[in-house]
């Protein structure tokens, strides 16, 4: 799969959180920032990437989606279908369907939101990264076939 980013922008994210850029954390990082408006998982990931990198493994797979979640690259959403990976967008809200799996991302644009959030970070000494919320329920689409 070829990514729609330049490379030397995926470079330059990698290297501005300290990352080195191999060749497996340039091809995931461009997939899960490729996927726009869907979550991936890992299985998902190992399966489109496997066939142009042989010899990626699923571990090199987690491994590398973990480090990526951690220097907030991607964000990582807990779902019950399991982990979900997407781009990191802020401040924004995932809308979860707990039947179909869906997942939607809303963005907010609320700046009463982006004060709460950085006041909340003041106020804990924390250097923020990301920000997302969840929101369990149903989609649309779900909602009208429920009797």
């Amino acid at each position: 799969m070829k990514s729609t980013r330049p490379t030397n922008e995926l470079l330059d994210m990698l290297a501005s959180r300290g990352l080195a850029a191999t060749t497996q954390r340039l091809a995931l990082l461009a997939a899960v920032l490729d996927a726009h408006d869907r979550h991936v998982s890992a299985e998902d990931l190992y399966r489109e990437l496997s066939e142009s990198l042989p010899t990626l493994s699923r571990a090199t797979v987690y491994n590398n989606l973990a480090a990526l979640g951690n220097a907030g690259l991607i964000e990582k959403l807990e779902t019950p279908e399991g982990s979900r990976y997407g781009p990191v967008a802020r401040p924004h809200v995932n809308l979860v369907c707990t039947s179909c799996g869906a997942i939607a991302d809303v963005l907010v644009g609320d700046p009463e939101l982006e004060r709460l959030i950085d006041r909340a970070a003041q106020v804990g000494r924390f250097q923020r990264r990301s920000v997302s919320l969840s929101v369990n329920g149903h989609c649309s689409a779900c909602t009208a076939r429920q009797p």
